[in-house]
């Protein structure tokens, strides 16, 4: 009997010890990284798509929204490409990264970019007879974007656009 108590002791501790060590397995410092986060030298080590010193919110979801956009610095220089509008970002379906810009140079076209976990926005050129392609940064509220656009029958410009989260 007294083997059976020792043995169903040590059973016992063994597998309240799996559960501790597995639960640690994730610790990083007092943070546990989520969403598939490493911890390297007690900072979690987000994968593409999360970001957050746990890694818990989606890259997309910190650019989600409408923001006020302006756009200066064409070339060639245009009037009309010198205006404000508003612009709507949406997430892609459980992307994680990729988001949607709707109204995009105020042109009533829709672009999709990628955005990092260091915050960068890459749009994805597109493949078409009215092609956008550009890069720029996030940063508390505000992309700043410098694009390019082609046509199929010629033509295009490049452009800086400031976007303002409202």
């Amino acid at each position: 009997m007294k083997s059976f108590i020792y043995i169903f002791f040590v059973i016992l501790l063994s597998a309240g010890s799996i559960v501790v060590v597995s639960s640690c397995k994730d610790k990083c410092g007092s943070t546990t990284c989520q969403n598939g986060g490493t911890c390297d030298n007690s900072v979690c080590v987000c994968p593409t798509g999360f970001t957050g010193n746990s890694c818990q919110t989606a890259s997309d979801a910190i650019t989600i929204g409408t923001y006020k956009c302006t756009q200066a610095n064409c070339v060639p220089a245009s009037s009309v490409r010198d205006t404000s509008w508003q612009s709507v970002i949406t997430a892609i379906a459980n992307n994680g990264y990729q988001v949607n810009i709707s109204n995009f140079d105020d042109n009533n076209i829709s672009v999709t970019a990628n955005v990092d976990t260091a915050d960068n926005v890459t749009i994805v050129p597109a493949v078409g007879t009215y092609g956008v392609s550009g890069n720029g940064k996030y940063n508390n509220g505000i992309i700043t974007l410098e694009f390019t656009t082609s046509s199929a029958i010629g033509g295009g410009y490049k452009c800086n656009m400031t976007m303002v989260k409202q």
